[in-house]
């Protein structure tokens, strides 16, 4: 068998392999190697929990999901149903430290957000069930003062102001349509096309969106990480706290914004 293709093999430099051929990662006692295939000139640790990690910052890059007036803002969806949209809104700050981080770093920047159809015909009868519990609920598209819900256009699908001030041109724009950012969207395509392989993420809600879009990547064999203090729900404590174990148990990784933001380099392995 060709040696980077056995898989749990020995590294040779006290490792096991994790997968095989140019996807492969190194695991050693104090950390996980996720480039360990090429001698990248940005090859970088990051702390994190369960293990600290190495990654290459030309794959690297920062998803910021679904921040918007209608659940961060009052006087939007959240708000208007009742729901804390202070708690979201929790997640503002972080999200602001993580762009500005990810611009240090030189990674891209990607804004994932639901832009529905005005004619609603990409949303089915699950998905609307999923935010109209009551026949005198709003849901996805409902009018409300500011406009129609999470609609493109509206004023509830726009990012908050905190984030808007931020955005700049060559980012990456990607409009959804359900709570999994790369359900029926060309997330994947681009990342693949731009080489990333490592996805941190941030935004709301943490046990809905962020989570359902940070299992798929993992699905597709992308390195996931949660920057916690980057992301919030509006939905009970327990329901983050679930997310957070289990981003660090199944899915990937979990960090902060401190620990993205204060990374060290790594040596190219055998330099």
């Amino acid at each position: 068998m060709h040696p980077q293709r056995d898989i749990y093999g020995d590294t040779g430099d006290g490792g096991v392999r994790l997968g095989g051929g140019a996807a492969r990662w190194h695991l050693y006692d104090d950390r996980v190697d996720l480039a360990p295939h090429e001698p990248a000139a940005r090859r970088t640790r990051f702390d994190a929990e369960l293990l600290p990690f190495v990654a290459d910052l030309d794959a690297c890059a920062l998803a910021v999901i679904d921040v918007q007036n209608d659940f961060c803002s009052p006087g939007g969806w959240t708000d208007r149903s009742g729901l804390d949209h202070t708690a979201c809104r929790a997640a503002v700050p972080g999200a602001v430290r993580a762009v500005r981080a990810a611009r240090r770093h030189r990674i891209p920047v990607l804004w994932i957000y639901w832009h529905n159809r005005p004619d609603l015909r990409n949303l089915g009868a699950p998905t609307l069930w999923s935010f109209k519990h009551r026949r005198n609920q709003r849901g996805i598209g409902e009018e409300l003062d500011r406009g129609r819900v999470l609609t493109a256009g509206s004023w509830g699908a726009e990012l908050v102001d905190e984030l808007k001030e931020l955005v700049e041109p060559e980012d990456i724009r990607v409009s959804k349509f359900r709570m999994n950012g790369f359900h029926g969207t060309h997330l994947d395509q681009v990342l693949r096309s731009q080489g990333i392989r490592t996805l941190f993420l941030a935004g709301v809600n943490v046990d809905q969106c962020v989570s359902a879009t940070m299992e798929e990547a993992y699905f597709l064999d992308y390195g996931v990480v949660l920057v916690e203090d980057a992301t919030a729900t509006s939905s009970p404590g327990y329901c983050k706290e679930a997310v957070i174990f289990n981003a660090k148990q199944c899915w990937g990784f979990v960090t902060t914004t401190d620990r993205f933001a204060e990374p060290t380099p790594e040596p190219v392995p055998g330099g």
